[in-house]
């Protein structure tokens, strides 16, 4: 990573951190400090905050992110949204992969549980390659045998009902409304990304080369967008730069390189990195939820 993001993590940590203790200035006045702190127990920021932990071992953090579990369990157990609950359980599963709490591993099977519940019902392609992407990231504290298999059949009924050849993916899967003749919505950017994340799970998980491949092609379709200095989705922006480094990261191995059909002209690192510098001065000026994504993509792009 290049020197100057080295103070911009330290500052967007240093105002998660603060928000997350309840002394946020950008809150309301009438706001007090729990009020404030519970506003911050989000999963991007307590993700940002456990990895800048993790690479610190400050006890400032550690006793901040040991605060605010209970907080955050009782959170994710409210959680009204699908992406919302798939991104609590990605929290989780990191989450579990350092303390023995039984109580992390009780809500990693309830959230997994509900969320494959809802997948026959599910048509939009954001939401559902959320849910099957946070999914298999917990499969190792479940039944893989089980979940696993059942994960990637739900994304591949997602994308291939969704999935248009040259043109990436509708925002939804075939429905009732298409059989009827109705015209399908092209996908958005989170439509893309999220379903190029899942693709990408699933591939280092089953090592078919096939996942990886389309996710590359979702976003292949998707940088002009992202490459807009225009583009005010800031967190839609910094999901996407995470994905790019994870192709990065596959275009960097020889192995890969040679058994999978790539864009060999493709430079994701520096495409992220682009991507990210547009949006620095927003995400700074973000709220700490917000600018706390913005930290995840820089951590990545290291």
């Amino acid at each position: 990573m290049q020197a100057p993001r080295i103070p911009e993590l330290e500052a967007i940590t240093a105002r998660v951190h603060a928000a997350l203790l309840g002394d946020h200035a950008d809150a309301p006045d009438h706001a007090d400090g729990a009020l404030r702190a519970i506003g911050a127990i989000e999963p991007a920021a307590l993700t940002f905050l456990l990895r800048q932990y993790l690479s610190t071992d400050r006890e400032d953090l550690r006793d901040a992110l040991g605060g605010a579990l209970a907080q955050a369990l009782a959170s994710a157990a409210t959680e009204p949204t699908v992406i919302g609950r798939a991104a609590w359980l990605a929290l989780f599963v990191e989450v579990a992969a350092l303390a023995d709490d039984e109580r992390i591993l009780a809500a990693v099977g309830e959230l997994v549980g509900g969320l494959r519940a809802d997948w026959p019902a599910m048509t939009r392609v954001d939401e559902a390659a959320a849910s099957v992407d946070a999914c298999l990231r917990a499969a190792d504290l479940c039944d893989p045998h089980d979940l696993v298999p059942a994960a990637v059949d739900q994304l591949e009924r997602v994308v291939g009902g969704a999935y248009r050849p040259g043109g990436g993916l509708a925002h939804e899967t075939d429905g009732p409304q298409r059989a009827r003749g109705g015209q399908s919505v092209r996908a958005g950017l989170a439509d893309h990304v999220h379903a190029a994340s899942a693709l990408l799970t699933a591939f280092e998980i089953t090592g078919r080369l096939p996942y990886s491949m389309l996710a590359e092609e979702l976003m292949q379709l998707s940088l002009r967008e992202l490459l807009d200095e225009g583009g005010d989705d800031l967190v839609g922006h910094c999901e996407a730069a995470r994905v790019l480094c994870r192709l990065a990261a596959l275009h960097d191995d020889p192995e890969y390189r040679g058994a999978a059909v790539i864009a060999t002209d493709a430079r994701y690192r520096d495409d992220a990195a682009r991507i990210l510098a547009a949006q620095s001065s927003r995400a700074l000026a973000a709220s700490p939820a917000h600018a706390a994504a913005y930290g995840l993509a820089l951590l990545d792009l290291r």
